[in-house]
């Protein structure tokens, strides 16, 4: 199988717009907001195609998801596109930060739906798993 990279769902523009915003508004280290975008992006083309267990970011993919979330029209315009409707945002503060073993089943379904994943975005380096998971259908 060939995979396929996150930021292949948007334009370079699009891309170059959310990097810029991650590390312009965001504070992100620059060497690394391209490739929290591309993993942020294939997480919702993931999330798009996943019937089963709610789907959880790592701590830095949670960062470029927030990205996207804040670019409403391009979010919209994306989760139309891959998905037919809008990807919601699923916070959960109550729960905390999960164990970073809650990212094995978030990374396996990213392959099986032909993402590339970059490990390093999801490794357990930076406090955990997201308070946030992945889009249940519930209609709002």
């Amino acid at each position: 199988m060939e995979y396929k990279t996150g930021a292949s769902l948007v334009d370079d523009e699009t891309f170059g717009h959310f990097v810029l915003f991650l590390i312009n508004d965001m504070g992100e280290d620059p060497r690394h907001a391209p490739g929290i975008v591309d993993q942020a992006l294939a997480y919702f083309g993931t999330v798009a195609v996943h019937d089963g267990l709610p789907l959880m970011p790592s701590d830095a993919v949670d960062r470029g998801i927030h990205c996207v979330y804040l670019h409403t029209r391009d979010a919209a315009a994306l989760f139309d596109r891959i998905a037919g409707r809008f990807l919601h945002h699923n916070p959960h503060p109550e729960r905390g930060a999960r164990p970073a073993g809650s990212l094995i089943h978030t990374k396996s379904a990213m392959r099986d739906a032909g993402f590339v994943v970059e490990d390093k975005y999801w490794a357990h380096v930076e406090g955990g798993v997201s308070q946030c998971d992945s889009d249940d259908g519930r209609p709002y």
